[in-house]
């Protein structure tokens, strides 16, 4: 009976594993057209979703900051989108089948997203929409992908609640997926036998690295990993454990990644880590504390450090520090200089465009065609360094980045969103768990500094949504929903009936 149920299971194997080997083999023959991409797409996930029915939940969590892409599927989209809509598609499936649910509903929270969520599909319904890779004259597409992604994913965050004992490295794995970053650097560095890395990875920071290799060499990767490191040293260990005397290699590591970090050459890596630390500072209650002055001295060792051998650094370093009063090379400073002077030039222009876009938004949709011959307009000399961007609707400025595209409705959605998502931010700092304590402080000080970063220097809405959306949802899944004070047992004392007259009066 037993040898009869095997052989016939093993025909049953054999009888579906050849003819899906017969076919893969046939579309593999053309590997990079839509249909063999699609079926090689529709067997990984097969494959995996065993995986994805157990742990899609933390899979959106660890994939949340990487930049892998799922190169099967059209347009490339990141991998977080895809984890993120999958997740939630199991969440609500599972919700209907047990009648059960464990979405963690925060209404101050959902209600924005759900309303910023209305207003992007009314401007694609008006706008119009076309991508890339559809082979359509109209670009933007990816665009709109990253916003109502980044509204996705924080449903899909809070679909449940983090287990206590996953919550530590849940938490790390959501900044440390950032180092993925580096990828990107080294397949274009470690040359043509590692060029299928790009596969997994885009391209464009690889695009930057080449283009500047003969003069700054900016490694965008190799900053971007830094900086994953950074913030994730900061909400493991705080401001305060890694100002420890007993612990100073961690003050070493994160000195050596904030160094690290320059190589991309951005000015603002500096500028956003100096925010962030000061509210953690301010958060973690050490303004009028003894490390006060320990913190002083060491930004200032650091500062000394910097000054005295700027001129020696390598010039992406050089790059990030222009914007100091100090001496670098005329190369890095003008580099840098040239990009803000365009940028200002074209906010002019734009800002001349706001109030025609003020109740109905521009969208994201613009015609490839322009944006084409304006990109050759530019390499002949016809044109500013700005037309193109101007055309594509990628102003390098928060407000500008959501105010034209959807207009004040969307601006003021996403306003009520941030100040419903810090109050979230805020109760669960000071009310969560005593175990999660750092990750909390953490959390609230890098939203504060991402906004103020955000809506004052620098910033492009459909990719930074995802920032706000995703330490939102973190926290919120963290602390299994917004924490509130705890419960008084002390008893009170009872109180005397108004017609009843004290002794005192009486006498």
């Amino acid at each position: 009976m037993d040898t009869n149920t095997f052989t016939a299971r093993s025909a049953l194997t054999y009888a579906v594993i050849i003819p899906l080997a017969l076919v893969f083999g046939y579309l593999l023959t053309t590997p990079m057209s839509i249909m063999s991409l699609a079926g090689v797409g529709l067997a990984l996930f097969v494959i995996s979703l065993p995986i994805l029915l157990r742990w899609h939940h933390a899979l959106v969590i660890c994939c949340w900051n990487t930049v892998f892409i799922c190169f099967f599927l059209p347009g490339k989209p990141p991998v977080w989108v895809v984890f993120a809509a999958l997740s939630l598609g199991i969440a609500v499936v599972s919700r209907t089948l047990r009648n059960k649910s464990n979405f963690l509903h925060v209404r101050s929270v959902t209600l924005p997203l759900v309303l910023l969520a209305t207003i992007v599909i009314v401007t694609i319904s008006i706008r119009g929409m076309g991508g890339r890779a559809f082979g359509s004259e109209l670009w933007g597409a990816k665009r709109y992908l990253g916003v109502l992604g980044a509204i996705l994913g924080y449903f899909a965050l809070t679909s449940q609640t983090i287990p206590r004992r996953q919550g530590q490295w849940l938490a790390g794995w959501f900044f440390l997926s950032g180092t993925t970053a580096a990828m990107c650097d080294m397949a274009f560095a470690f040359g043509p036998a590692f060029y299928f890395l790009f596969l997994l990875v885009p391209t464009e920071l690889a695009v930057a690295q080449a283009s500047t290799q003969d003069t700054l060499l900016r490694l965008t990767g190799v900053a971007w990993m830094a900086q994953a490191g950074n913030w994730f040293m900061l909400m493991r260990y705080g401001i305060r454990g890694m100002l420890e005397v007993r612990h100073t290699w961690r003050a070493v590591v994160f000195v050596a990644l904030f160094l690290l970090g320059l190589a991309g050459g951005f000015r603002s890596s500096i500028i956003l880590l100096g925010i962030l630390f000061a509210t953690q500072f301010w958060f973690e209650g050490l303004l009028r504390t003894k490390w006060l002055p320990i913190a002083v001295v060491a930004m200032l060792l650091v500062g000394a450090v910097l000054v005295g051998y700027a001129e020696k650094l390598p010039l992406s370093v050089q790059r990030s520090l222009s914007f100091l009063p100090i001496d670098v090379h005329p190369t890095a400073r003008q580099d840098a200089q040239g990009t803000l002077e365009w940028r200002l030039q074209m906010w002019r222009v734009v800002l001349q465009e706001v109030p025609q876009y003020l109740w109905v938004g521009k969208g994201y949709t613009f015609s490839s065609t322009d944006f084409l011959l304006v990109q050759e307009a530019i390499r002949r000399g016809m044109f500013t360094l700005y037309e193109d961007t101007l055309v594509s609707g990628n102003y390098h400025n928060g407000i500008l980045t959501l105010l034209v595209p959807f207009g004040l409705a969307g601006t003021l959605a996403f306003a009520a969103f941030c100040w419903a998502g810090w109050r979230v931010l805020h109760r669960n700092y000071l009310y969560g768990p005593q175990e999660f304590k750092n990750i909390n402080t953490f959390l609230i000080a890098f939203f504060t500094a991402r906004l103020l970063f955000y809506l004052a220097l620098y910033g492009q809405f459909d990719l930074d949504l995802m920032v706000f959306t995703g330490v939102v949802g973190l926290s919120v899944s963290l602390n299994g929903g917004v924490s509130s004070p705890p419960v008084s047992l002390e008893p009170r004392p009872a109180r005397q009936p108004a017609s009843q007259t004290s002794p005192t009066t009486a006498a």
